[in-house]
């Protein structure tokens, strides 16, 4: 994640940490002091952290957690249906590493795989979620090719 915020803290507004790998929250904490960084522990965090947040951004509402709570390595029932009583714009999880974008009723989903611990079938990748001014939330999944990370829809 260092890598990345590197190149990118200037042009983002926040970060959000999904969980395995408390040990480099506490370090992104202390390296971007200025960027707000929204963090939950993951099953693999010897840590306790909190097991999920909800914070609002650009008028939209966000909750994120790992995603084990949820069994969401057996599907996304379970996940869709804590966004919907939330009544969250926005959910995102982690847990299978594995990066996936869909809708559960009105809430954009997304899993943004594993920039750290990637999956062996799987590239590197991280995801970005944009609130445009008229409201209209953007998503996208960048995956590492070579020293670069691209979008790739």
């Amino acid at each position: 994640m260092d890598a990345v915020l590197r190149k990118t803290h200037r042009l983002i507004s926040a970060v959000a940490h999904l969980g395995d790998g408390w040990d480099e929250i506490h370090a992104l904490m202390l390296m971007y002091p200025f960027l707000p960084l929204y963090a939950v522990e993951g099953n693999c965090d010897y840590e306790s952290g909190p097991g999920a947040l909800t914070f609002y951004f650009a008028s939209k509402k966000f909750i994120i957690t790992h995603g084990h709570r949820f069994q969401v390595k057996s599907g996304y029932l379970r996940i869709g249906l804590w966004a919907r009583e939330n009544e969250a714009d926005v959910c995102l999880f982690g847990h299978t590493h594995i990066p996936e974008i869909f809708y559960s009723g009105k809430t954009l989903m997304m899993n943004p795989g594993s920039i750290g611990m990637p999956k062996p079938d799987t590239l590197a990748s991280y995801g970005i979620v944009d609130v445009l001014k008229n409201g209209v939330i953007e998503s996208g999944i960048m995956f590492r090719q070579g020293k670069s990370y691209k979008r790739i829809d």
